[in-house]
């Protein structure tokens, strides 16, 4: 059986023990990560010729009172190495270049390799160091509109490979919905109007060897209208020959304006062969019958 006394003395000890661990605590390196930014996002539009690069910051901070020395690497806690979007399988590869050596910190293989050029982190008590990374996306990749993401986890090192800290970081690239068309084939281009020559105007169908091209980050719809409400005029007469106009598949109801929608999730390259059907010609006056036809598009 315990005395009183002994219980005081044992726990008097246990308070002693405590108190030397917290202090032996305070005087080790404790190094903070503190990026400017939690995600490093690159809003692009692939049609705009914007660059897929952007630079971050990182401050290294040691909050301790010894020095912290260790390498500074990237590591993706086994996810698989590229950007990514839910719902689709498609990873978006990229790179990290860290700027103090200009060495490619990329966690291709789900880690950064070290690299000869690498500097390490020599960060003394009280002080912070500044880390700029190039973050850059493979331009060559189709890609639909949408949010393309990994979480990174940036990681100091000791040179036994002890770890001093950690941060995750969400580099992302944000695909905004974005379309153009143009056309290609049988036109000239006058004034920076294209002119679709018919010919002599004979009744029918017919193919105009000139097709509409659409490109695209995902969905869109291509609207058309007629200056004429689907009618060839002589000059500013009153004479006209009726016409319909075919986009591709589509029929387009030119006396009102007409659209036609595609609904995708993924990038696209579409041609639409143009096409005419020229109504009655007969009885008409002689001359250069024409329209303007207006074409625009939407991302959708």
């Amino acid at each position: 059986m315990y005395s009183r006394n002994t219980l005081i003395a044992g726990f008097g000890a246990l308070l002693a023990a405590t108190a030397f661990g917290a202090g032996a605590a305070r005087a080790d390196c404790n190094l903070s990560i503190q990026p400017a930014q939690d995600q490093w996002l690159i809003q692009h539009d692939p049609f705009a010729g914007d660059g897929l690069q952007r630079q971050f910051d990182v401050a290294l901070v040691n909050l301790g009172d010894s020095r912290c020395i260790g390498k500074l690497e990237i590591d993706l806690h086994g996810d698989e190495y590229g950007l990514s979007r839910p719902g689709d399988d498609q990873r978006v590869a990229y790179v990290l270049i860290d700027e103090r050596g200009g060495s490619d910190s990329t966690p291709r293989t789900g880690r950064s390799t070290p690299r000869p050029n690498g500097r390490p982190v020599n960060v003394a008590a009280g002080e912070r160091e500044l880390v700029r990374f190039t973050f850059a996306v493979d331009t060559e990749a189709a890609l639909g509109a949408g949010v393309y993401a990994q979480t990174a986890f940036l990681a100091v090192e000791a040179n036994d490979g002890s770890p001093i800290a950690e941060r995750p970081v969400t580099l992302a690239v944000n695909v905004i919905p974005a379309a153009v068309m143009g056309l290609k084939g049988e036109f000239q281009r006058i004034n920076g109007v294209a002119r679709i020559d018919l010919g002599e105007l004979t009744e029918g169908p017919r193919s105009l060897g000139t097709s509409l091209f659409v490109l695209s980050t995902g969905g869109y719809r291509v609207s058309v209208q007629s200056s004429n409400r689907g009618r060839l005029r002589l000059g500013v007469s009153e004479w006209y020959v009726d016409y319909g106009l075919a986009i591709g598949p589509n029929t387009m109801n030119l006396v009102q304006g007409d659209d036609f929608d595609v609904v995708s999730h993924r990038p696209r390259a579409d041609d639409y062969p143009l096409s005419v059907n020229v109504g009655e010609v007969s009885g008409r006056r002689a001359g250069e019958y024409s329209d303007v036809l207006t074409f625009t598009i939407a991302a959708l």
